[in-house]
């Protein structure tokens, strides 16, 4: 019998996503202000461009990751703006080579991270440390819920669950 668990996690926009967006936003004014005065008429549809483009822009900061358990493979997606998904990475659980609670000193600093996690400092965060064939040896931050948890860990091997 299939096991399927999935969730979707959102990203939390800090106080730089605020600044980047705020920026992005009035320097486009400003170009559609210079672009009016120094063009006319050509400058509506070019204003109308910029403006699409900052719209694009501003929504790219909008993110979400899924996280999909299959049968022991845990496959984490990141979608940006609702409309794009990118596979970040995928994981057999099965030849996971540590897990556990993200606490702060637990993190092998030398290895890659792949941070899927909500951003959130209240939320429970854990890693996966993972060797992948892309990356080489890497930490996986993820934010799961309780089911998802549970779901993970039934793979993991034994001598690694907590």
């Amino acid at each position: 019998m299939d096991s399927f668990k999935e969730q979707l996690v959102t990203r939390r926009p800090d106080n730089t996503v605020f600044i980047k967006r705020s920026g992005i936003f009035i320097a486009a004014l400003l170009i559609a202000v210079l672009l009016f005065i120094f063009l006319n008429v050509l400058s509506i549809v070019l204003i109308a461009l910029l403006f699409f483009g900052a719209y694009y822009l501003i929504k790219s900061f909008d993110v979400e990751y899924e996280y999909i358990c299959t049968n022991g493979d845990l496959d984490i997606d990141k979608i940006t703006a609702k409309s794009r998904r990118k596979r970040l990475i995928s994981v057999d659980l099965k030849n996971t080579i540590d897990f556990g609670q993200i606490n702060g000193e637990n993190l092998k600093k030398e290895y890659s991270i792949v941070d899927s996690t909500s951003g959130d400092s209240e939320d429970e965060s854990y890693f996966i440390v993972y060797k992948d064939t892309k990356y080489g040896m890497c930490n996986i931050l993820i934010t799961p819920n309780e089911d998802m948890l549970e779901t993970i860990k039934t793979y993991l091997p034994r001598t690694i669950r907590r």
